[in-house]
């Protein structure tokens, strides 16, 4: 059994929530313009015929994403991971953390659990849930997390593959459980954020993060300061624990052709969120007037908004990971400009890597994982040193530093840390790929 976890919303909130669905729907009819478009896109992947799972080919295990993020709001880590275990022939199955607010209506009306095909080798799993969950508002309730460990333990069921468990968030602890007692699955807890860092995360859920750690077979950390800050709170979990950085597909990022510019651009892509930091950036754009400043990202802090005095600072909104690269190649620096904290400092920006494979000069807030490439990066301490960081990195002139940066990418790749999933587990838990937890079975 799991360590107990604090408990759900009392009735009041049950009931509420069992009401808002049918509300919610009701509103999209009304105003279908304000339903979220990744509500929209999960749907358009075409639905998967029968079960993917058991098309899995040994001796490649299938892996199961419990994840923290929606696949259609934006491209991270456990994306990234799913697309390159796929590439390496693994099946993947990837949760929809909405657990049914996807669904066009109530769970009354479409009860059924659905499963789309999202490209080769990725599929996502929808759960109906009749309750609404904001997933990173609450726990899972038990009956919740038995209703989804049922569901998913059904396809495991009637595969009959070797199947790794991904996790991501601690709402998913009772399903990742359940399914290790009933199929031998080894649980990785791939801890990629400090959760106490973000402030729409329940307590509850931060809290809950100690039972994710007691009971992962493995925990796969993204970043040596969050590696080194857990452990030195669960001292115990290090024979289980390690460092698997982020990466980047450098293979995506060659070839966009670098269309003329009438100045220099220096940009940002990522959340414009509260530890994006305003000061920065303000300063950056008052000392280089000349310069354009792209941000690419959805605005998720109004501080940010003070930012459109600025005449070059453009905003461009949310866009697609694969239009990227066209951006890219039209930028002479990419930024990092976060608030120094917990949270940053705990981070290992897969921004940094997509900007390497460009061969651009990176301007960065002083973070641990940054700075282990000081002398390819121009850090800063301050909005001042901010600034000055970006002139010289626009006045640098040496092809070989562009070279050198490349090839930390094409090394940094998320196929090596497919690899290196599959090497912990084999020397943490003896998991060989074509047999499954637990059995005699095997090839």
């Amino acid at each position: 059994m799991t360590t107990p976890l604090r408990a759900a919303p009392g009735i009041a909130s049950h009931a509420w929530e069992l009401v808002r669905p049918y509300l919610r729907w009701l509103y999209y009819r009304i105003r279908p313009s304000t339903r979220p478009p990744y509500f929209n896109e999960c749907w358009h992947a075409p639905r998967a015929q029968g079960n993917p799972l058991a098309g899995a080919a040994p001796p490649r295990p299938a892996v199961v994403f419990l994840p923290m993020t929606d696949w259609h709001t934006r491209i991270q880590r456990s994306q990234h991971l799913a697309r390159a275990f796929a590439a390496r022939g693994h099946t993947c199955l990837y949760v929809n953390p909405h657990l049914g607010c996807e669904y066009h209506q109530p769970a009354l009306f479409e009860p059924e659990s659905r499963i789309h095909t999202l490209e080769p080798g990725v599929h996502e799993f929808h759960a109906h849930l009749p309750a609404e969950h904001v997933f990173h508002r609450r726990l899972l309730r038990p009956s919740e997390s038995a209703r989804i460990a049922r569901e998913l333990s059904a396809l495991l069921e009637e595969s009959r593959v070797p199947v790794i468990l991904v996790v991501s968030f601690p709402i998913w602890l009772d399903v990742a459980v359940t399914l290790r007692r009933l199929h031998g699955c080894p649980i990785v807890y791939d801890c990629h954020d400090f959760l106490a860092g973000f402030r729409n995360v329940d307590r509850s859920i931060v809290e809950s993060e100690d039972a994710l750690l007691a009971q992962s077979d493995l925990i796969a950390f993204s970043a040596r300061y969050l590696m080194d800050r857990t452990l030195g709170s669960h001292p115990q979990a290090r024979e289980r624990s390690v460092l698997i950085r982020n990466a980047v597909d450098s293979a995506a990022f060659l070839g966009a052709a670098r269309p003329a510019s009438p100045g220099p651009v220096v940009g940002y892509a990522g959340a414009l969120d509260h530890w994006f930091d305003v000061d920065a950036v303000a300063s950056a754009a008052a000392a280089h007037p000349h310069c354009r400043f792209p941000l690419i990202g959805r605005i998720e802090d109004d501080r940010v908004q003070c930012l459109q005095r600025f005449p070059n600072v453009e905003f461009l909104g949310e866009l697609p990971h694969s239009a990227l690269p066209a951006h890219y190649a039209s930028w002479h620096a990419g930024l990092i400009p976060f608030l120094n904290n917990q949270l940053t400092r705990a981070a290992d920006p897969i921004k940094l890597y997509e900007y390497f494979s460009c061969g651009l000069p990176v301007v960065s807030t002083r973070l641990p994982e940054v700075e282990r490439f000081q002398d390819l990066v121009y850090l800063a301490d301050s909005p001042p040193d901010f600034a000055s960081a970006v002139g010289a990195a626009l006045l640098e002139s040496n092809p070989a530093r562009n070279q050198a940066r490349r090839e930390i990418a094409r090394q940094e790749s998320w196929s090596s840390r497919c690899n290196g999933f599959i090497e912990a587990l084999q020397r943490v838990v003896q998991f060989r790929e074509g047999v499954v937890p637990g059995t005699s079975s095997g090839g």
